[in-house]
């Protein structure tokens, strides 16, 4: 069967199904036939979705604008850096952290045994993500994907891949799609991991049968473990270094401003005359506030925490945290 008639059939059965959906529905979907056709005729040609399944997955979506409004103010976008660690590195945080961390402490470190991913890091990912697993989200993953992945303006290609991810997540997994609840981005779990890196990386750990973001702890653990392996992780090796360069130097450090994690050539770090114990494979500036002169190296293991989002100061937020959470422990 070639691919314009498998279309041609897709498009056939669509004009039955939305006489079904829009004689009881309004909620625009009608004007975005198109795409939806595109991404069902992949889900059921490329990955054996069942038709119903995915056209009625896709035809559920009910748009939710707000969350477009959300995602054009995210913090890492408005906030400054002292405005931006006020926000996850509190008192009570750190408090549940270190408890988190001692009262999980025997699972954590099987992990990290066997990942080679500090505990610490771990937790504090947990705890910047989801407090801990004290909120996980209460947006429908269905309606956040779909209204982002039809109604972004510029990365409604990365969340139509997610979508689709969704779909066969729940498809192959015998989730129900419409009784999962997570971030406005469309992240679930404890985790708060995207569809994509759901199928390919989370992991059941505790053999089940079952990779559970929400409830399993050693599923839970061993999947945000296996991500950070998965991007290149090094065991042993520093998230990032304090030093201290010269203020004659400020000005071109920051002449593109701050927020920023850049690539430090060898010329640069002679320059600076950053010690050689600070320097490691791969170095980075972390350049957290031009206006307090904020900064540190950063390594390979900092980057690796930016696949998790792509923020410096999440990044560093989640750093600090995994130092706090252990600091009292060491004293």
């Amino acid at each position: 069967m070639n691919y314009h008639f498998k279309k041609f059939l897709i498009f056939i059965y669509l004009v039955f199904f939305n006489n079904l959906i829009f004689a009881k529905d309004t909620n625009n979907l009608k004007k975005y036939e198109n795409e939806l056709g595109e991404m069902i005729h992949e889900l059921v040609y490329k990955y054996k979705i069942d038709q119903d399944y995915a056209t009625k997955a896709l035809y559920s979506i009910e748009f939710k604008d707000k969350i477009l409004k959300i995602m054009a103010n995210a913090p890492e976008r408005k906030d400054t850096w002292q405005e931006y660690k006020s926000k996850y590195l509190t008192s009570e945080r750190i408090r549940l952290g270190r408890k988190y961390f001692n009262d999980n402490y025997t699972l954590l470190k099987q992990i990290e045994n066997n990942y080679g991913v500090p505990a610490e890091v771990i937790v504090a990912l947990l705890g910047v993500e989801t407090n801990y697993g004290g909120y996980t989200g209460n947006y429908k993953i269905l309606n956040a994907l779909g209204t982002l992945a039809l109604k972004h303006p510029k990365r409604n290609k990365f969340f139509k891949a997610q979508l689709k991810n969704f779909i066969i997540l729940t498809y192959r997994n015998k989730l129900n799609y419409n009784k999962l609840y997570g971030s406005y981005a469309g992240a679930m779990g404890l985790p708060q991991f995207m569809p994509d890196n759901y199928r390919k990386l989370a992991v059941d750990y505790d053999g089940d049968g079952n990779t559970d973001l929400w409830n399993s702890k050693l599923d839970i653990y061993a999947s945000i473990a296996n991500f950070l392996k998965n991007h290149g992780w090094k065991t042993n090796e520093k998230i990032y270094s304090n030093i201290k360069i010269d203020e004659k130097h400020y000005k071109e450090i920051f002449k593109k401003g701050d927020v920023r994690t850049v690539s430090i050539s060898e010329q640069n770090i002679q320059k600076y005359n950053i010690p050689k114990n600070k320097i490691l494979n791969k170095n980075y500036l972390i350049l957290l506030s031009k206006k307090y002169n904020k900064y540190f190296i950063g390594h390979t293991n900092f980057k690796v925490i930016m696949r998790y989002n792509p923020s410096t100061f999440y990044a560093m937020v989640v750093t600090s945290l995994s130092e706090k959470v252990v600091l009292k422990n060491n004293d």
